[in-house]
């Protein structure tokens, strides 16, 4: 077994624990939630049986708002454990989030740009309109507190296919076709402490009275209740990618279109990767190598241009993170560049795509992936790149 093979394990591990420990606080969440529902169901009745009994009262009508406030945060608590009730319909995500962004765009601040993409392949899922409308309600405004001094919301939806390859990201992935939605905010980020803690009920970043820190932990909830994945990835100083993957209803399970993706695409070809993320780094190099790809690694961008010009005659493309130490991403296509203006370039990143454009313009031989990727994703991006490239 090589290093990367262990790294690879270590991360399929520590997705695994994560799952667990957030399974197991679920069922205790669960558990207190409906306790609680019981208690204030039996406060609120009585509370309505003396009103019907008593004169006006400020102290009642005190007793009835605070147990409504109550059974609002054990809905929550509920959402979390995934013990809501969900009413199931089709529901064709990519027109459902654009009707979402639509609808709240006046509440955005003036200086948050919003940005939509969807691939036109659309997607149909079976999910609760409600339930989504939350996911997406909490998602963006976590995005938008974030970004306090403004910046860009890229919300992009696409169908994707997960496999055994992605459980070092999602521990317990059924394998499958899944539709996508991706949001990257340009905000303040978060260190992996608190990427750790995220989902964790009552946990929040923000000062007391703001925010129950309930938001996140319900999101998780409801995704999981739809058989989905929720994934965040953060870069301090950068921003955040939260991404949800729901999977395609069940009328389109079976279709034409999925059944050929059920071989990931590979190849023969030589590929450079640059990544610092050793679990990242790691998963991208089983991946590949695994599809037939002969992989280079480095660890920064330094490392990665050395690499580029000890191995540069043989080499077909570079997949580069984006954020590193050293020499970030950008600073290594413009050196590259300064060499060459046929070697491949594929950025993966949790870094917005249309800021990505603004630094490489119209380069064609390049191209860009959003962290978190799927396997299916990453290794279709650089197939099309390969062969739209190839003279």
């Amino acid at each position: 077994m090589t290093g990367e093979d262990i790294a690879t394990q270590l991360a399929r591990e520590r997705a695994l624990r994560q799952a667990e420990k957030m399974e197991t606080v679920g069922r205790l969440t669960g558990a207190i939630a409906q306790q609680f529902a019981e208690i204030l169901t039996a406060i609120s009745a009585s509370a309505a049986v003396l009103s019907r009994a008593l004169p006006p009262n400020r102290d009642l009508d005190s007793v009835k708002e605070t147990a409504q406030r109550g059974t609002e945060l054990t809905q929550k608590l509920l959402g979390f454990s995934r013990h809501r009730t969900l009413d199931l319909h089709p529901l064709s995500l990519s027109d459902f989030v654009r009707e979402v962004l639509d609808g709240e765009r006046r509440r955005f601040p003036a200086n948050i740009e919003v940005q939509f993409v969807a691939d036109e392949e659309g997607g149909v899922i079976d999910a609760d309109a409600g339930a989504v409308r939350q996911i997406l309600l909490n998602l963006v405004s976590n995005a938008c507190d974030a970004m306090a001094k403004g910046g860009t919301l890229h919300v992009e939806v696409r169908r994707v296919r997960l496999d055994a390859a992605d459980r070092s990201l999602h521990a317990w992935v059924e394998p499958g076709p899944y539709v996508s939605v991706a949001l990257s905010d340009t905000g303040s980020g978060m260190e992996a402490k608190t990427l750790a803690r995220v989902f964790e009920p009552f946990f929040t970043t923000k000062t007391a009275g703001v925010g129950t820190g309930l938001g996140m932990a319900m999101t998780y909830g409801l995704v999981k209740q739809h058989r989905g994945f929720l994934h965040l990835y953060s870069e301090v100083g950068q921003g955040t990618t939260a991404k949800v993957y729901f999977p395609v209803g069940r009328e389109l399970a079976l279709s034409p279109l999925d059944a050929g993706r059920d071989i990931l695409p590979g190849g023969i070809e030589t590929i450079l990767l640059v990544e610092d993320d050793p679990t990242m780094r790691a998963a991208a190099q089983g991946l590949l190598e695994k599809v037939g790809y002969r992989v280079i690694t480095a660890v920064d961008g330094a490392q990665g241009l050395e690499a580029f010009r000890a191995h540069r005659r043989g080499l077909h493309l570079v997949i580069t993170d984006v954020v590193m130490p050293k020499v970030s991403g950008f600073e290594l296509y413009e050196a590259i560049r300064g060499e060459s203006r046929d070697v491949r370039m594929l950025f993966m990143s949790g870094f917005p795509a249309p800021n990505f454009r603004k630094t490489v313009g119209r380069d064609p031989a390049v191209a860009f992936v959003t962290k978190p990727w799927a396997a299916s994703e990453l290794l279709e991006r650089i197939r099309l790149l390969l062969e739209s490239t190839q003279t």
